[in-house]
């Protein structure tokens, strides 16, 4: 039996659990949830709902039976609770890889991982073809490009905004905003581009991977388009991704990802 403990209840915290609490996946049970200290009367409303234990401290989890823990709040906590979690035994899936650009961090969930024999698990998110990318660095380094294009005021508030001066909402037709490597990329715009990091990681390099950023008033959906170049050939991947209901910031697609890797995880057969 996998019992899966989940980091977060907001928007993406809260479409996993709630899944996971309506037993969709086969052998697959929501043991414990946790949110933010100040608010713990509404985490104790969705635990009822769900059937699970809340909390304000993650650490508790492993207490609670969890050996899945599913990072969802943000790159902040996955640093802070990644690794105490290994220790304490469990395995963990990271939605927030902008954590990954601290490469002192990635260094050292890697060893302890080892050391513990447990597994750190990185979902797809809202994009596709991480597998073909996989496959094809088994011919040598691979070359990655990805675009993004978003409406503006789903890139508003970015810290790269804030140190270049741009309104982004006061474009009136499509823009670039950014060029730039994938570690570049995330520090200018952490709550957009988990799509960078992920490539980035799955390529071996941020130096391999090349982000472009478009704002466009008059996108009805997120796009990323990916184009990779590797001595076994090359591939393009477009991706029309519709925003999750609650927080139009993230792609529906990533809640869906990260089921969809506890479903593996829970299966005899896996697929990729």
């Amino acid at each position: 039996m996998i019992r899966v403990g989940v980091i977060g209840t907001g928007a993406l915290g809260h479409a996993i659990a709630s899944s996971l609490a309506a037993h969709s996946i086969p052998g697959v049970e929501l043991t414990a949830i946790a949110g933010r200290p100040y608010s713990p009367r509404d985490i104790d409303a969705l635990a009822r709902s769900w059937d699970c234990q809340a909390t304000t401290e993650p650490l508790t989890m492993p207490g609670s039976g969890a050996n899945l823990v599913v990072e969802a709040a943000g790159a902040d906590a996955a640093k802070q609770y990644a690794i105490p979690l290994l220790q304490a035994g469990c395995d963990v899936i990271i939605m927030s890889t902008g954590a990954l650009a601290d490469m002192e961090f990635v260094t050292e969930l890697k060893r302890v991982a080892a050391a513990v024999s447990r597994r750190v698990y990185l979902p797809s998110g809202s994009i596709a073809g991480i597998d073909g990318i996989l496959s094809a660095m088994e011919s040598g380094p691979v070359a990655v490009r990805v675009t993004t294009r978003k409406r503006p005021e789903a890139l508003a508030g970015a810290p790269h905004f804030t140190t270049s001066g741009i309104d982004v909402l006061a474009f009136e037709r499509e823009t670039t905003v950014f060029e730039g490597n994938a570690q570049e990329a995330v520090a200018g715009f952490p709550s957009n581009l988990n799509v960078a990091l992920t490539l980035a990681t799955a390529a071996g390099s941020f130096d391999r991977v090349r982000v472009r950023i478009i704002a466009d008033p008059k996108a009805e959906f997120t796009t990323h388009q990916i184009e990779v170049v590797a001595k076994s050939g090359t591939m393009t991947v477009e991706m029309v991704n519709r925003p999750s209901a609650s927080n139009p910031r993230s792609s529906w697609l990533a809640a869906l990802s990260a089921i969809a890797t506890i479903r593996r995880l829970a299966s005899p057969l896996r697929i990729g």
